[in-house]
């Protein structure tokens, strides 16, 4: 899929789902934020994107209302950001990816501090699991348009400037685990997804419009992902380290 026809899908997509709270009243959501209370993870990770902080809505996404977190029984606001945000972790990262992620950290962010937990998706209440992945679902699910329209306007920094050894170092630390060692979409992660990673030497771009600035548009990609797919972004890094990572991709496909 084109990225303009994927950005038409999910702009329909977001239309036609209602504002998600966790006080909506789908029994399973609620249920799976039961369980995010009960396992602690207001201990590592905030549900507030804060207003005029502007980090903050690149990386995370629309600033929160306050009034709404408080509305909330009880509010989330967390009790420190070890973690990313997750007041719109709903429009960032897919169901898939959270899956995964949940089950095996660090086999999905390398270098990850955060514990597994294989339990919630094992044994009797296997159900937990995908609770808190449908919870996670719900969390800023109807910022998906403004979401979309300001990964649109982003750009890199007119003064970051890449380090291609830091930037080959990054793709094997965060890339290989999907896409593999040399782009081929043959990381030991692979198998394991809905859509498989594209093999960059022998395949076209995906998701990159035949007119387009293909190290912009690679850039987008890696900083903030493809929305409901398993590929997921890396909102944390600084420019420099996205532009070199882009052109290390970019370097896979020969002409």
């Amino acid at each position: 899929m084109k990225a303009a026809a994927l950005l038409a899908a999910l702009l329909v997509l977001a239309a036609g789902r209602p504002s998600a709270r966790a006080d909506d009243a789908d029994p399973f959501v609620a249920r799976g934020r039961e369980v995010y209370i009960r396992e602690g993870c207001i201990h590592c990770h905030s549900q507030y994107v804060r207003p005029h902080v502007a980090a903050d809505v690149e990386r995370w996404g629309p600033a929160s209302d306050l009034g709404q977190l408080l509305a909330e029984r009880p509010p989330l606001p967390g009790n420190r950001r070890q973690g990313p945000d997750l007041a719109r972790v709903g429009n960032r990262r897919s169901a898939e990816w959270n899956r995964l992620h949940l089950a095996a950290p660090r086999a999905v962010s390398p270098g990850s501090r955060m514990p597994g937990y294989a339990h919630l998706f094992d044994g009797t209440d296997a159900s937990d699991g995908e609770a808190l992945v449908a919870y996670l679902a719900s969390l800023g699910a109807d910022t998906i348009p403004a979401r979309l329209t300001a990964v649109a306007a982003w750009r890199p920094a007119a003064d970051a400037v890449a380090d291609p050894v830091r930037a080959r170092r990054l793709f094997q630390q965060l890339c290989t685990p999907c896409h593999g060692e040399a782009g081929r979409g043959d990381g030991p992660l692979a198998a394991r997804l809905s859509v498989r990673p594209p093999d960059w030497p022998a395949q076209g771009w995906r998701h990159v419009a035949a007119a387009a600035d293909v190290e912009l548009a690679l850039a987008r990609i890696v900083k903030f992902g493809l929305p409901g797919s398993p590929m997921a972004g890396h909102e944390y890094l600084p420019d420099a380290d996205v532009l070199g990572l882009a052109r290390v991709v970019r370097s896979w496909q020969k002409p």
